[in-house]
């Protein structure tokens, strides 16, 4: 049973991979994303995540970018923050805030486990618009192992 003082820190993302029909199909942020989790003993929560290479161009400032760059810059960015506890093996993240404008104020539950020391969060299962069963695993290491 995880107990919420294990989730305490800064967590790094080493994978991010989505699965069909229990099988894995693709990364969901290209190969090898680049992310940081961190759960404070505050009850606070914080995720930042983003394809480790996403396309600019040289010597453009997201400011004085177009929409179309902002855009496609965003589409390879996670982030978010609010509050957390944990119930069982499940971890809900209360959101307050996140790029995304439809998640405020709603709930992320993911399911944990563990792996040699490395944190598996898994997302809740949804159908694809075909009726397969899909879900989303990030695996994370505690900042600063090896």
């Amino acid at each position: 049973m995880t107990t919420v003082e294990q989730l305490h820190g800064t967590w790094d993302l080493l994978d991010f991979v989505r699965v069909v029909d229990g099988n894995p199909v693709g990364d969901v942020l290209g190969p090898r994303p680049v992310g940081r989790l961190s759960y404070q003993p505050d009850g606070r929560v914080t995720a930042l995540l983003m394809r480790r290479n996403r396309e600019w161009r040289a010597g453009a400032g997201f400011l004085t970018a177009d929409d179309k760059e902002r855009g496609a810059a965003a589409l390879g960015f996670v982030g978010y923050g609010g509050r957390f506890e944990l119930r069982g093996d499940q971890v809900v993240h209360h959101l307050d805030i996140s790029l995304y404008p439809e998640h405020p104020g709603t709930d992320l539950v993911r399911t944990v486990r563990w792996e040699a020391g490395l944190l598996v969060l898994s997302t809740e299962q949804r159908l694809t618009r075909s009726g397969r069963t899909m879900w989303d695993e990030l695996t994370w290491r505690r900042l600063g192992m090896t």
